[in-house]
């Protein structure tokens, strides 16, 4: 069992050993579109908590209404990301983030992961890094006629 600042420290440590690796394989973290996406509802994340590793497209509005708009606009063309993504990547309208509120989620997800499992942060690191350039490209494919309908 770790204390608060021993669970900080572990997290702190594994994203300083993602900015790395990432840097070792050629994207600083700011190279990341993440929140530069130029749709405001929209953002790429990267998580790791107690339900595993993800990498995300995440669709947040306080408008459910409007949400839920954005999120169809990309399921309109979920033939074109899945092409590009494969069948692994998860859609989920209404995720509902625990203790927080819901949001519509296109996500990849590493059951099992663990922040405290460091011998196994060099695959997390792996999963991350790909699954981003893949979801990153697959949103670039498709912003410029999401723009065009939000």
């Amino acid at each position: 069992m770790y204390t608060k600042e021993e669970s900080k420290e572990v997290k702190i440590q594994f994203w300083d050993g993602f900015k790395r690796y990432s840097k070792e394989k050629g994207r600083k973290m700011t190279s990341w579109v993440l929140r530069g996406t130029q749709i405001k509802e929209v953002q790429l994340k990267f998580d790791l908590n107690e339900n595993g590793a993800f990498v995300i497209l995440q669709v947040d509005s306080k408008l459910d209404s409007k949400r839920h708009s954005v999120y169809e606009r990309f399921e309109k063309y979920k033939p074109v990301i899945m092409d590009t993504c494969g069948a692994d990547l998860k859609w989920e309208k209404d995720y509902f983030i625990e203790g927080f509120k819901d949001v519509g989620m296109i996500y990849y997800h590493l059951e099992g992961a663990s922040i405290y499992n460091k011998d196994e942060w060099k695959s997390y690191f792996e999963f991350m890094f790909s699954k981003m350039t893949i979801l990153e490209e697959a949103f670039l494919d498709v912003k410029d006629v999401v723009l065009q309908t939000v």
